[in-house]
């Protein structure tokens, strides 16, 4: 059985004038948030063997708090499709995941992100910032997710 654990940024800063939306950080709330999601995956003993982090600002500050507190190295892909994809894209990222990956962190986005959970736990799915959907996915290799083929284990939020 394999992990998937899918994760919405922190709660982020407006955008200021002149700034873009990929641009924005998160908020001192959002920091810890972060690493308090962290510390429950810790809780938890789910340790990540890699993270598909969106190339954002936000969700590369939400993944360094996160980070700090879960207590060991891991593997990071910063992925643009993270950002500018359709559900259907981060699909397609996770069936290129190595089998040897039993454990998979995803930071990304609403509504997408949203939409991925849902769609793989053939339930609703909703995300508040700082927020990890478990998923339990029952295959050996990662091309073989699919709508309905998760688990819906349990909705971590702050």
């Amino acid at each position: 059985m394999k992990n998937l654990l899918l994760m919405r940024h922190a709660p982020a800063a407006d955008k200021t004038i002149g700034q873009t939306d990929f641009d924005r950080e998160i908020t001192l709330l959002g920091q810890r948030r972060a690493g308090e999601a962290g510390q429950w995956l810790r809780s938890q003993s789910l340790q990540p063997e890699l993270v598909l982090c969106s190339s954002s600002v936000r969700t590369r500050m939400t993944l360094e708090h996160l980070l700090s507190e879960v207590g060991h190295k891991v593997p990071v892909q910063f992925e643009r499709d993270i950002y500018y994809g359709a559900e259907q894209d981060l699909l397609s990222l996770l069936h290129g995941v190595g089998n040897d990956v039993d454990t998979l962190l995803v930071i990304g986005h609403n509504p997408t992100i949203s939409f991925l959970a849902s769609s793989l736990a053939h339930e609703e799915v909703s995300f508040s910032p700082a927020s990890i959907a478990h998923l339990h996915f029952n295959g050996y290799n990662w091309e073989n997710l699919r709508a309905g083929s998760c688990k819906l284990h349990v909705l971590y939020r702050e």
